[in-house]
């Protein structure tokens, strides 16, 4: 007779994993899931932020099981993934919030260059691409999201939907635009569709 999975230590956990078996990834995912929640939590003190930065290190562990070597316990693994990816929101934050401030100030003289234009426009381009492929419904909760600013809860009551339901839809949005914007660096893509957003409103582009 099988083990309960929940009786496998950790690392014999992973080992299925790696195997692609995914109720052993399940069992990681209810093990660690609020843990990583409250710690990710105490750092950014957003709940929605830090959920996507929760979900997207749990599926990125399972996307890349394969090539992934633990060079410690899989909880040590864990927290100090999800310490570079909170370092790395707080950088593209930061970034954000100085363009804004830098724009703020000085929007009356800043005028982009036209080879920063052609960028953010092919930029444009790509991610226009990029949602195109995208599933509809996945599409419109991304669209909510990152284009009306909604909260998840607030999507969810649009849509008629769980908040479970649409943090799955932005996870697969997320992974598709990694996918189809390699190029870039992932934490500083949103201050570049941020600035895109800034000079198109102004009949820049």
């Amino acid at each position: 007779m099988q083990k309960a999975l929940s009786t496998y230590v950790d690392e014999a956990l992973f080992q299925l994993v790696k195997q692609g078996d995914k109720a052993a990834f399940d069992e990681i995912y209810k093990r660690y899931w609020q843990e990583l929640l409250d710690a990710a939590y105490k750092r950014v003190k957003e709940p929605e932020t830090a959920m996507e930065l929760v979900q997207e290190l749990l599926v990125h562990l399972y996307l890349k099981r394969e090539t992934i070597e633990l060079t410690t316990n899989l909880r040590g693994y864990l927290h100090t993934a999800l310490k570079n990816r909170v370092l790395n929101s707080v950088r593209a934050q930061l970034v954000r919030n100085t363009y804004q401030q830098h724009l703020s100030r000085d929007g009356n003289t800043f005028q982009p260059d036209a080879a920063s234009t052609l960028q953010l426009k092919e930029l444009q381009r790509q991610i226009d691409v990029s949602c195109a492929s995208m599933p509809e419904k996945c599409r419109e909760v991304f669209f909510l999201s990152r284009r009306e600013h909604l909260s998840y809860q607030h999507i969810a009551d649009r849509l008629g939907i769980s908040v479970n339901t649409v943090e799955k839809h932005m996870v697969k949005a997320l992974k598709i635009l990694r996918t189809h914007l390699k190029e870039y660096h992932f934490s500083i893509l949103w201050c570049l569709i941020w600035i895109g957003r800034w000079l198109h409103g102004r009949g820049i582009f």
